[in-house]
């Protein structure tokens, strides 16, 4: 046909030929060209239609989505390849033929019913899971501004509360909880198992982390026996994998940080002013006449000569939050990762570093993190395989030489009279620094005063010897874990002159910072070893499945602190222990502490199911630790479950066939709590112990042993027994799920310590002595669905727990403030007087019960709650505790997180927030009275004082040395609840196809902000919410705003 077509056309001959040529070769482009409609059907793995299915062209925009019967019509040209993708199933791509129908079928997604799910020493698919199991979606964790992987988890599974007490470089003070306390006096941590053994939450990358599961019932943690009463958290490291080229992936973060939290102060003249209202108020002399407020004002007067006291007096304006701390720092984040596999081998290597800067501008305060990571997985042969998990982490702690929270430097910088005192002496160029009675030392401590400084090293081994197959059914398991954990932390308090003048300006030497300096070093050391031998076993005869698992453990666990400390160092700039100008060392001087414990294990677990309907399953473990007292080291713990997928029968697919999930779930089990969220105390105090005392003799401090306390010879386990009942659900082809858990934990053998009386001689021991009980239920929700180009998800869950001690054989005093063994009543139960406002007249004030009788007007009013016409708190007794009341307690209800996200064409946007609906916190007065000693200056907030003209105000009138208002009430009682965007997202990713550079994958550049904006119930905002307990001064909170990078080649 071509040739003939050239014939007829009048066309030269060599043009003829080319043209001929030309058309043969674009022939194959203009026939790709030709699109047409393509008809097509989409269906599941059961022939059901998949309705909202995402059909596109690849490489082009053009897509449509699936109808309620499963069809689509898409414009396609023959050659074009389709890729049809829909929620809960694999995505395919089919090629458009010549034809113009297409009959495709999506398989279900393993990650919906077969996804595997770490558990106790080993895995399990998610339909063979019923109880207390939680995963953390991988989402909520990536592309975060955050320090560590204990930070990051903060809001994202019910029941798990984290929470941290400040923002210090490297000493934040993050502590997890799960499910509410169980036990008394310590923190009720879980376990922590990183690939198979014990590890570190908060020195693991999270970039290094695959999966996390959260065993909350006992069902599920008594595989672990006396450690896992408080739950426990397993952690899957990243893998390599098979039959991949090396693939690196490049992820970069600069985030810039802004403190908030903190108390705005007020200039020089408006704190005199305030001190002037307090010396009115007390009918006192004011302190300042207006000429002096006046200079506070002028920079060109800041020391005058006063002739009455002969002596000078000082009028600066200084504002030491401007002068030493930041209004942001950066933080710095770079993870490389190597991974790949051949047919017989799979590896990983990573490293990253991280690099923070503290709020100060100067001096030390800062935070680094180096870490790497080497895992490798060969097949020795078609039966054995190594699998070896190699971790080192090197971390830089750098703090100012003394303690920045509490009463510490925090509070010199925020509280102590600063803003109108020089900070180096008038006269000296800025040369010395001043001296005036009660004066901020912050300045010269961050300039000059030393430092602390830590290195710590935390080097890990996990190395298995797996056996598949050895007969069918049969897999062995040999693990031995080294671990290391060294730490390298030196203290060097210098010391700092400070001098005052005289009449002519001449300086005088004063009291020095640290008047004797000091080098204090301490080398700790951990050392563990654990080793586990385990057999797994599976056998199936029809519907019938049975699971057996067997094994047994060993660990040890040395723990060696050493400590060497020089006083009064010949060289005030040269740290060593080898030069004083002492004739004699201090007995003090060197210390050490060693402890030790070991544990010895058997452990089993047997699972049947049933046509994958009927499962039940029980567990037993029997643990033995050198921690308890002879007669008692050994414990059997052990757990029942079972439950029921009722969606798997067949009168339920017919009746309800909307539901593709329905589980109902319910355990016994019991977990031990062997004293062990300190492994470095408790070890030997069940035999009487010598401890170091002194006393003086020939003009020196002599030492001797003696006895601290008594020996708790009967210490038993803490065995906390757990009822759980738990559904899951999901509906509409799995796009909603459902969990739900209701659970009951109690403990009937809390260890304590005993109240006796003081003439005993020594500290009581500890027994158990106590019991306690903790109700609640935790609920998740999340949805998840597909739309042309992109797709969105939205996931929440809310938690609550109550505690009750519910038997406590101690004595039990009732006293202002934070009760923890109340009978009856919640651990953490604030008790105080109830405030009713203030007196606002003199006759109310007669006409009133008072504490004290130079209780006032403007003073905090505190009612008479036994009607005795006394304000007390009686002898402390549950029968006279006076007019003390239950105010609260600090233990977090109804804690929840609400996250949701959205792609679409390679944008993603996702947001995160967390919050506790319910909670008190009760603040220090000491620390929020803007007068309570002379040298404590107030801050803005407290320009909202009782006044005739201001009676609801925040604040009681102005006191000098208040010990009228400083009492635990209501009124210093916050409501904590608070909801906070924890976490926002927004990102852009080139995908390779778009860019199309050879040896480029997918580019990723977004924003990460994170603590960006929270609305509290406290009108105290200085402090956040988060503290706990009674709180003071701390080092601020960061919001941070990262830029991130992340390239995969």
């Amino acid at each position: 046909m071509l040739m003939r077509l050239l014939k007829m056309t009048s066309v030269p001959p060599g043009l003829k030929l080319t043209m001929g040529w030309t058309i043969l070769f674009l022939l194959p482009l203009f026939l790709a060209a030709q699109t047409k409609t393509v008809n097509g059907t989409v269906k599941d793995s059961d022939g059901k239609p998949v309705s909202g299915a995402s059909v596109t062209i690849k490489k082009q925009n053009a897509g449509t989505t699936t109808n309620e019967a499963g069809n689509f019509t898409i414009i396609a040209a023959t050659g074009d390849v389709l890729i049809i993708s829909a929620v809960t199933y694999e995505s395919i791509e089919v090629t458009v033929g010549t034809g113009n129908s297409l009959n495709v079928q999506l398989k279900t997604k393993a990650t919906e019913l077969t996804d595997v799910v770490v558990v106790g020493y080993g895995t399990k698919t998610k339909r063979d899971i019923g109880g207390g199991i939680l995963t953390v979606d991988q989402k909520l964790l990536n592309n975060r501004p955050v320090t560590n992987t204990m930070d990051a988890l903060q809001g994202t599974t019910p029941g798990l509360v984290i929470t941290r007490t400040n923002g210090q470089p490297g000493r934040e003070g993050l502590t997890a909880r799960i499910r509410g306390i169980t036990s008394l006096g310590v923190n009720n941590s879980p376990l922590v198992i990183i690939d198979g053994v014990e590890g570190d939450l908060t020195a693991l990358n999270p970039n290094d982390i695959e999966t996390i599961s959260v065993l909350e019932d006992a069902a599920s943690a008594s595989i672990y026996g006396a450690k896992a009463g408080g739950g426990v958290i397993l952690v899957t490291t990243k893998a390599g994998k098979a039959s991949q080229k090396t693939r690196f992936e490049l992820t970069t973060m600069y985030t810039t940080r802004t403190p908030f939290a903190r108390p705005e102060l007020l200039s020089s003249r408006r704190q005199g002013e305030l001190i002037n209202a307090a010396r009115v108020f007390a009918n006192q002399n004011k302190d300042f006449t207006d000429q002096q407020l006046e200079w506070f004002d002028d920079p060109t007067v800041q020391d005058v000569w006063n002739t009455n006291t002969k002596a000078w007096d000082y009028y600066y304006n200084n504002n030491m939050v401007d002068i030493l701390m930041r209004k942001q720092s950066s933080q710095r984040n770079i993870n490389l990762s190597a991974s790949g596999g051949g047919d017989k081998s799979t590896y990983l290597f990573s490293v990253g570093y991280l690099g923070q800067q503290g709020v100060f501008k100067f001096g030390p305060d800062s935070y680094s993190r180096f870490n790497a990571r080497l895992n490798y997985n060969t097949k020795l042969s078609k039966i054995f395989s190594l699998d070896t998990r190699l971790s080192f982490v090197k971390e830089n702690i750098l703090a100012p030489s003394v303690g920045v929270t509490g009463e510490g430097l925090i509070y010199n910088i925020y509280s102590i009279r600063a803003a109108r005192n020089p900070i180096f002496t008038p006269g000296t160029n800025d040369s010395k620094y001043a001296f005036i009675g009660t004066i901020s030392t912050a300045y010269p401590v961050l300039k000059d005063g030393g430092y602390d400084q830590e290195d710590r090293y935390n080097m890990n081994g996990v190395l298995s010897l797996n056996a598949k197959q050895i007969v069918k059914g049969l897999d062995l398991k040999v693990v031995y874990s080294p671990g290391m954990v060294f730490s390298a932390r030196e203290v060097f308090s210098k010391t700092v002159a400070r001098f005052s003048i005289d009449s002519n300006k001449v300086p005088i030497a004063g009291t020095a910072i640290n008047q004797v300096n000091s080098y204090n070093k301490t080398r700790p050391y951990t050392i563990s070893q654990n080793i586990f031998a385990t057999a797994d076993y599976d056998y199936k005869l029809g519907d019938h499945s049975f699971h057996l698992l067997g094994g047994t453990e060993y660990k040890t666990y040395t723990y060696d602190w050493m400590q060497a400390i020089q006083r009064a160092l010949l060289l005030n700039n040269f740290e060593t222990l080898n030069y004083t100008t002492l004739a004699t060392a201090d007995v003090t001087n060197v210390a050490d502490n060693i402890q030790e414990n070991r544990w010895l294990s058997y452990f089993g677990r047997l699972s049947y199911n049933y046509a994958s309907k009927y499962y039940f399953e029980g567990v037993l473990r029997r643990d033995g630790s050198s921690r308890l007292a002879p007669g008692n080291k050994f414990q059997t713990f052990y757990a029942l479950n079972a439950f029921w997928r009722a969606s798997q029968e067949e009168w339920f697919k017919q009746t309800l066939p909307f539901i593709n999930e329905f589980k109902l779930a319910a355990s016994y089990g019991t977990a031990g709590g062997a004293q062990t969220s300190n492994p470095n105390t408790s070890n030997y105090d069940f035999q009487s112990v010598l401890a170091r005392g002194f006393y003086p003799f020939n003009d020196s401090r002599t030492a001797f042993l003696r006895q601290a306390e008594l020996a708790s010879e009967g210490k038993q386990w803490e065995i906390i027994e757990t009822t759980n009942f738990g559904v899951d659900i999901e509906v509409l082809k799995r796009r909603l799920r459902v969990h739900f858990d209701y659970f009951i934990k109690e403990n009937n053998n809390v260890f304590v310590a005993q109240n006796l009386p003081a003439l005993l001689g020594v500290t009581p021991n500890s027994a158990n002595l106590a019991a306690i009980q903790v109700k609640g239920w935790g609920l998740t929700l999340n949805w998840s669905d597909k739309f042309r180009n992109g797709g969105y998800f939205v996931s929440a869950n809310l938690s609550d727990d109550q505690n009750k001690v519910v038997r406590y054989d101690g004595a039990n005093t009732y006293a202002a403030g934070i009760n923890s063994t109340i009978l009856g009543m919640s651990t953490n139960s604030i008790f105080g007087y109830k405030a009713e406002g203030y007196f606002d007249t003199p006759e109310e004030v007669q006409g009133s019960p008072r504490r004290t009788t130079n209780t006032g007007v403007g003073d905090i009013k505190l009612l008479d709650m036994n009607k005795d016409g006394f304000i007390n708190q009686g002898i402390g007794t549950a029968a006279n505790h006076g007019d003390l009341v239950y105010l609260g307690n600090t233990n977090p209800r109804y804690v929840f997180g609400f996250s949701a996200g959205v792609n679409w064409k390679g944008f993603d946007l996702s947001v995160l927030f967390n919050g506790v609906g319910k909670r008190s916190i009760l603040i220090e007065p000491t620390a929020s009275i803007g007068l309570y000693d002379g040298w404590r200056m107030p801050w803005a907030i407290h320009q909202d004082y009782w006044r005739p003209d201001n009676l609801d105000a925040k604040f009681p009138a102005l006191r000098f040395s208040d010990r009228v208002n400083d009492q635990i009430s209501s009124h210093w009682v916050q409501n904590a609840s608070y909801i906070r965007l924890k976490n926002l997202q927004l990102g852009y990713t080139f995908s390779k196809a778009m860019h199309n550079v050879k040896g480029l994958g997918d580019i990723k550049l977004y924003f990460s902000g994170q603590d960006l904006w929270e609305k509290t119930g406290m009108w105290f905002n200085y402090y956040d919410p988060e503290n706990t307990d009674r709180i003071s001064f701390g080092y601020p909170l960061w919001r941070s705003y990262a830029m991130g990078l992340n390239i995969s080649f």
